[in-house]
């Protein structure tokens, strides 16, 4: 009996190693065997057709699973080709070798073209990416409001991005650190036409490899490529009108052999547009309440140009040495008009006429040079790159206040009138490699290192009209900032992969010393300190279902001119001014993700924050001014659940469904400035496309927001839909676009601050129930490979 059970269990275990199987192999186009990137193979059991694993190609379209099944199929997919289907496969070998070659993504039916569907929403590792063409969302909008209408995502009273409540975004694109941040972010998006974005990739958690800044993670902007090799490239316009019209007009071409990758293109924008806002301010003592009501509508003109030319050369088959630089000019001339009243125990006694007039030039330079080797077996990767950039802004800018009384209309004290300069120059030079090794088939490491050097020069000019109509430069508000800042950091990252499991731990390191130095105060402020950045993550997949925990720390250090501790003048009643004792916010942020047939997926996220820089509104009852400024209030933490799935209801009819409720809370230590509230936020939206005859397609997509209570704020709900059209000729060469975006026009944001005895409601409105009609001719039907980006780290994105 014993030797029966022994040989029993031999015979049991050497099945079971004889069931370990490993597939690699390559996904290629079929009419011209280019490799291609971020394709989804699927392995699933042949039996009951069950899902098993899944892996996504790297940007040598290779890529490797193991498993231990007897018999299995697999299926491929990746936007704009047919979805594939292998024959039933057994596991007779240890190593497998699986190339598959793909058409694209069109079938001729009765002279009909339909596209087959494809999910508007995929979840791939640690990312989410939203298609945004699949979904309509880029048609008729600028690169700003094309991210404002992503799962979970909203614009601030500033504009500023936000994603589950936390505007503490890292923005990438094309997988590279954007340079700017703040306004100067606001206005490159803005200059970006939403239909040359192809997809959002969403990295709710990152691990070290990537920069520390951020607590709510990393949104990856990925712009549409070249579809062909030789000379190939797209001419597109597009006009819109809200309020005020737009015209986004551009080309791109490229010219890829098996040598070089080469592209140029050029890109003018014009716009017109609105922001109304709304500030009501009541202030209450014991014998006099006072209520300010202020009505402000920017209307700002602006023209942009943008170019950029690249250029790649392959080595070798492992080597490939390149350089790409891009330049853009962004003009705009803006008009602000204001009214603010005045009411004293509810009688109404005086306004105030306001007109700001501000032209501004701002001029940005980016550039790389990159080396990248790859062994042929992708064991051994090296990346290395240098980067530069210049970022040059003058702002001219003449404000006008005007005093009446409201009985009589005439004036209670002389007019103001107030010059304000902004000259800026910032440099910043960076450098670093990345290094990918693969030890066996289960273990593998990544380590790297970063250095950049940052040289800003900041000069506030602020000049008061004399009695004689000169203007005089006040000194107590005008200062030059200078400041020098680098960051030395490295990271390691270990990988342990088994049948179901894969594990990774990272570490990253980062060092910085900062100098900033007021030249016209003749004081100082610098500081140097070294902070870790801890990673760890745990998938397991587990037939059709796969499981993620992960966890990082992360850091938001103050922008460059939080520190600056001199006014921004903003009108008669708001200054904005820095902080010099500001320091950096830290944060640990979770993840479980439970994901189920690549179809639905689940989250469970919670980000606790120490040194909260939270933004102050200070309220002068004798001077009736508002201060804004940054500071550190105490902690917070954001606790959530969020949901994702899609539906295919009819064969031409889908449905993607988000939403995510969470609560959050903010507790301040500061003194005079005291609270611990908390609240629940909630958001839903669905995307629908629809697949029609004769090459037409549609999208409807509608939204609900709901931000809770946070710290001293509460808000009100932001909610609107919007509709596309699209109608393809010549081929699919020449497509027309024609969308109708916010067409409740309720995308606002609504908030109210309350600190002992000041209330302040603020409504922000921008343009809505916009209409837009675009066309786009394309020529080339090939992949082709795209030539790298200038990687700027995260001390770039505070400018």
């Amino acid at each position: 009996m014993k030797t029966v059970l022994i040989l029993f269990l031999v015979f049991n275990i050497n099945f079971l190693f004889a069931q370990e199987t490993k597939l690699t192999g390559t996904i290629a186009a079929k009419n011209n065997k280019e490799k291609l990137a971020f394709a989804t193979v699927s392995v699933f059991n042949a039996q009951n057709n069950s899902f098993l694993k899944f892996a996504t190609t790297d940007e040598k379209g290779h890529y490797e699973i193991l498993l231990n099944t007897p018999s299995f199929y697999i299926q491929v997919e990746i936007l704009g080709y047919k979805t594939f289907k292998s024959e039933i496969n057994t596991a007779k070998k240890a190593i497998q070798n699986q190339d598959f070659y793909l058409e694209e993504d069109s079938v001729a039916l009765n002279e009909v073209v339909i596209m087959q569907n494809k999910s508007a929403i995929k979840l791939s590792k640690d990312k989410m990416i939203v298609d945004v063409e699949k979904a309509g969302l880029g048609i008729g909008n600028d690169g700003l409001e094309t991210l404002a209408k992503l799962p979970g995502v909203r614009l601030d009273k500033d504009e500023n991005v936000v994603f589950r409540g936390n505007a503490n975004l890292q923005i990438m694109i094309d997988g590279k650190p954007s340079l700017l941040t703040g306004e100067e972010l606001k206005q490159y998006l803005k200059t970006m036409d939403g239909t040359n974005i192809k997809t959002v990739e969403i990295i709710a958690n990152p691990s070290a490899k990537y920069d520390a800044s951020g607590s709510a993670g990393i949104f990856n902007i990925v712009l549409k490529k070249s579809a062909a090799t030789g000379l190939t490239g797209n001419v597109k316009t597009s006009i819109g009108y809200a309020e005020f019209i737009k015209n986004y007009n551009g080309i791109n071409l490229y010219n890829n052999t098996d040598k070089w990758n080469l592209k140029f293109g050029l890109n003018y924008n014009y716009s017109e547009s609105a922001n109304h806002r709304t500030i009501e301010q009541t202030v209450v003592n014991p014998f006099l309440t006072t209520v300010l009501k202020q009505k402000n509508d920017w209307l700002p003109i602006s023209n942009s140009y943008s170019g950029n030319f690249g250029a790649a050369h392959k080595l070798n088959t492992n080597a490939t040495i390149g350089a790409s630089a891009n330049y853009s000019v962004y003009k705009s001339d803006e008009l602000t008009n204001g009214r603010t009243e005045e009411f004293d125990n509810s009688i109404y006694n005086r306004y105030t006429i306001l007109k700001t007039q501000n032209e501004i030039l701002n001029n940005t330079l980016t550039s790389t040079v990159f080396y990248n080797f790859a062994t042929d077996s992708l064991d051994t990767k090296l990346d290395a790159q240098i980067n530069y950039a210049n970022y040059q802004n003058e702002s001219d800018r003449i404000t006008s206040n005007s005093y009446f009384r409201a009985i009589t209309n005439d004036n209670y004290k002389n007019n103001e009138f107030v010059k304000y300069q902004n000259p800026t120059n910032f440099n910043i030079l960076s450098a670093k490699v990345d290094f990918e090794k693969k030890i066996n088939k289960a273990f593998s490491i990544e380590t790297g290192s970063k250095y950049s050097y940052v040289n800003n020069d900041y000069t506030i000019v602020l000049q008061d009209q004399n009695a004689q109509g000169d203007y005089v430069v006040n000194t107590n508000r005008s200062n030059r900032l200078i400041y020098k800042e680098s960051i030395l950091s490295g990271y390691g990252i270990a990988n342990f992969t088994t049948r179901k499991l894969e594990f990774q731990a990272g570490l990253r390191a980062e060092y910085i010393n900062y100098n900033a130095t007021s030249v016209t105060s003749n004081t100082k402020n610098k500081d140097q300190y070294l902070s870790l950045f801890p990673s760890f993550s745990i998938n397991a997949n587990l037939e059709s279902n796969q499981f993620k925990f992960s966890y990082s720390r992360r850091i938001q250090r103050p922008r460059y001119l939080y520190l600056n501790p001199y006014y921004e003048y903003i009108d008669t009643y708001n200054v904005s001014v820095g902080n010099p004792n500001l320091t950096p916010q830290f944060t640990d942020a979770f993840e479980l993700v439970w994901i189920n047939k690549q179809k639905t997926s689940v989250s469970l996220f919670a980000n606790f924050s120490t040194d909260e820089m939270y933004q102050i509104i200070d309220y002068n009852k004798d001077t009736k001014i508002t201060t804004l400024y940054y500071d550190n209030i105490g902690s917070s933490k954001s606790i959530g659940l969020s949901y994702n799935t899609s539906w295919t209801l009819k064969k031409w009819w889908e449905a993607q469904v988000s939403s995510e409720v969470s609560f959050g809370q903010a507790k301040s230590d500061l003194e005079g400035y005291k609270f611990d509230n908390s609240g629940i936020s909630y958001t839903a939206g669905i995307n629908q496309s629809f697949t029609l005859a004769k090459d037409w397609s549609a999208t409807w997509n509608s939204f609900y927001s709901k931000n809770g209570d946070y710290g001293n704020t509460t808000f009100k709900p932001s909610y609107d839909m919007s509709f596309g059209m699209r109608k393809d000729f010549l081929n699919n060469k020449l497509r027309l676009n024609l969308s109708a975006q916010n067409v409740l026009k309720k995308s606002q944001w609504i908030q109210t601050t309350k600190q002992d005895n000041v209330t302040t409601n603020w409504v922000n409105r921008w343009e809505t129930r916009k209409v837009t009609v675009s066309l786009t001719y394309s020529f080339g039907s090939a992949k082709k490979k795209e030539v790298k980006e200038a990687d700027l780290n995260d001390e770039q994105n505070r400018l």
